[in-house]
């Protein structure tokens, strides 16, 4: 069996560089994991109907601190539902005992973003104190992620009908922009030199004659002209109220009397 100078096999040495390389997984795997493998956790399931690029792996945070991981993605049926509202994915997730007491039943269980572009992840919300703590292997509800793709698809779908208005509608818009573009100029030119006097002139017009229309209706509204118009209601409900057959004879009989006296 071939050996080095020392007198030790080739395979120990290689059977000791294997025994370094695994401890060092998993001192790695126990600095980047949120769950050691020592270290013992909670399992729940969340319901979404969209994830968001939820992965298996991916970190769970409560308050921002990683506590836990997505151990397992599931696609449920079609017909499946929860408190009447459809859903198409169940995510396991792993959370770290020592931070199960925030998990409440009114915790609300987000897809979140790290920084821009960084990874997905599970942001749970505390709950309220006096809400009761979730018990392990529950199901709860998660918060659906915006559809950014379907805001994107949206959104191009609104530029193209605008675009396509604005085409079929080209020459009424140059029309409208250029009268703008003539009214903007004339008012510069109204704000300038002589056409400025004339406009402050006019703004001093407009002024007087406001003023003089205050007078003359808080003239009108004096008693005495209250008055007259009293006056002149009441002797129009008594001509209203004079019998039409009275009139009649009057014409017929005291008419013809006052023409032959």
């Amino acid at each position: 069996m071939p050996s080095n100078g020392k007198g030790l096999p080739k395979e120990f040495w290689v059977g000791i560089l294997f025994c370094l390389v695994v401890v060092l997984l998993i001192i790695f795997g126990w600095v980047m994991g949120a769950i050691g493998p020592l270290q013992s956790h909670s399992r729940f399931y969340v319901l979404y109907n969209f994830a968001g690029g939820i992965e298996v792996g991916s970190p769970v945070r409560v308050s921002g601190v990683k506590v836990g991981k997505v151990s397992k993605i599931e696609f449920l049926p079609e017909t499946a539902e929860t408190n009447q509202d459809r859903v198409t994915l169940k995510l396991t997730i792993d959370v770290s005992n020592k931070a199960v007491p925030s998990v409440r039943q009114d915790s609300r269980f987000y897809v979140n973003m790290a920084g821009i572009i960084g990874e997905k992840y599970i942001e749970i919300s505390p709950g309220s104190s006096n809400s009761p703590v979730v018990q392990n292997g529950a199901v709860l509800r998660g918060v659906d992620p915006p559809r950014i793709d379907q805001l994107l698809s949206q959104g191009y779908g609104v530029f193209g009908r605008i675009m396509d208005f604005m085409d079929e509608n080209e020459k009424t818009l140059t029309e409208f922009l250029g009268g703008m573009k003539e009214l903007i100029a004339d008012a510069n030119k109204l704000l300038k030199g002589r056409e400025r006097q004339k406009l402050i002139t006019l703004i001093d017009n407009l002024n007087a004659v406001t003023s003089d229309m205050h007078d003359l209706s808080s003239k009108i509204k004096n008693p005495e002209t209250q008055k007259f118009y009293d006056q002149i209601y009441e002797l129009v409900d008594r001509a209203h109220k004079i019998d039409k057959p009275v009139i009649k004879q009057f014409l017929q009989e005291e008419g013809i009397r006052a023409r032959i006296f």
